[in-house]
C-alpha cells in the first residue's frame, strides 16, 4: 500500500509541474501579447482563448490532486480539534468518503461533457480564427479522479493504519500553526 502513496505522490507532483509550467507558459503568452498589442500594433491571435480554455482550466483542475495530497483543502477545525483523537478519525473518514463522492460526480459529469465535446470537435471564435478547444476538457476529469483517488486511498489507510507514503505538509502546517 505504500507504494501505491508513492504513485500517487509521484502523480500529483507531475501534476503540479505541469501546472507550474501552464502558469509560466500564459505569463510569456499574455506578457507577448500585451507587447505585440501595444508596441506593434499586432496582438497574437487566440490569447484569451488559449487563457479561459486551456492554461486555467489546467492550472485549476490539476490542482485538485496536489491539494488532497498535501491535505491543505480550506477546512474549519474549531470544534473539531476539542474532541478526543477517535471521533477525530471518524470525522476525518467521513470527510474523504463525502470528498470521494462529489468529486465523483464532477469526475463524471466532466467525462460526459468533455466526450460530448469531443464528438462535436469543440471550438470558439476569436477574431477571424476558430481554435479547438474541446481537448481541454479532459482535463476535468483527470483531475477530479486523482483527486478521488488520494482521498480514497487516504481514507483507506486511516481505516487500516497503513502508513500511507503521501507526502502530506501535516508537520509543516503544524509548526507553521504553532
Amino acid at each position: 500500500m505504500f507504494m501505491i502513496g508513492r504513485l500517487l505522490s509521484f502523480l500529483a507532483k507531475s501534476s503540479s509541474l505541469i501546472g507550474a509550467i501552464c502558469v509560466i507558459l500564459m505569463m510569456l503568452h499574455v506578457t507577448a501579447d500585451v507587447v505585440g498589442r501595444y508596441v506593434f500594433n499586432v496582438p497574437l491571435p487566440g490569447t484569451i482563448v488559449m487563457v479561459a480554455n486551456y492554461y486555467m482550466i489546467i492550472v485549476v483542475f490539476i490542482a485538485l490532486g496536489v491539494a488532497e495530497e498535501k491535505n491543505s483543502h480550506i477546512s474549519v477545525e474549531f470544534v473539531t480539534d476539542l474532541m478526543p483523537p477517535r471521533v477525530q478519525t471518524g470525522f476525518s473518514v467521513f470527510s474523504g468518503i463525502l470528498t470521494v463522492g462529489v468529486i465523483s460526480v464532477v469526475m463524471i459529469g466532466g467525462w460526459t461533457e468533455a466526450v460530448k465535446k469531443t464528438n462535436i470537435g469543440a471550438t470558439m471564435e476569436q477574431g477571424s480564427q476558430r481554435i479547438e478547444i474541446w481537448q481541454a476538457y479532459w482535463l476535468v476529469p483527470l483531475g477530479a479522479a486523482l483527486m478521488a483517488l488520494i482521498a480514497g486511498y487516504r481514507v483507506i489507510t486511516t481505516v487500516t493504519g497503513w502508513r500511507n507514503g503521501l507526502n502530506e505538509t501535516d508537520v509543516n502546517a503544524k509548526f507553521i500553526n504553532d
